[in-house]
């Protein structure tokens, strides 16, 4: 008896520990568009988490059963950003349950935001991962948690 209660404890703590604690700074912005908004941060900090610092903030825009996505970046205080000096495709990866489908966003005719088709998902929640240059900057960005 002393056994089980010692590995269930075990096990326990052990999952408690394992708890990825995001890419890049909490963010606690409203959206602009209704969708979900996300800390855009330099793609080598990844592995940093929350210690990554901040660059831009982005918002993903979707359905959950349409494959159609927006993508609109901000400044740090949720100003649209002019992305005539941003490359004019975005790649994406939508990750649910170490499945990886990648897709690609372009920018809009508007010239203010990037619009595309995702991969639809087949289980919730899902991720979706962002990557984006501005010239010789590479940036990422994580949605995590969607549904």
């Amino acid at each position: 008896m002393k056994k089980l209660l010692a590995m269930t404890l075990l096990l326990t703590s052990l999952n408690l520990f394992s708890h990825d604690e995001g890419h890049g700074p909490a963010i606690t912005d409203e959206s602009v568009y209704g969708g979900k908004v996300t800390a855009i941060i330099h793609e080598g900090d990844v592995n940093k988490g929350r210690k990554a610092d901040m660059v831009y903030k982005a918002e993903l825009v979707y359905e959950s059963r349409k494959p159609a996505v927006k993508l609109y970046l901000f400044d740090k205080n949720m100003k649209a950003l002019d992305l005539t000096n941003f490359a004019k495709t975005v790649n994406a990866v939508l990750i649910e349950h170490h499945n990886e489908q990648k897709f690609s966003l372009a920018l809009d005719k508007s010239g203010k935001f990037y619009s595309g088709s995702r991969p639809l998902n087949k289980r919730v929640p899902f991720n979706i991962d962002v990557k984006i240059d501005k010239g010789n900057e590479k940036l990422f960005g994580a949605f995590d948690g969607l549904d």
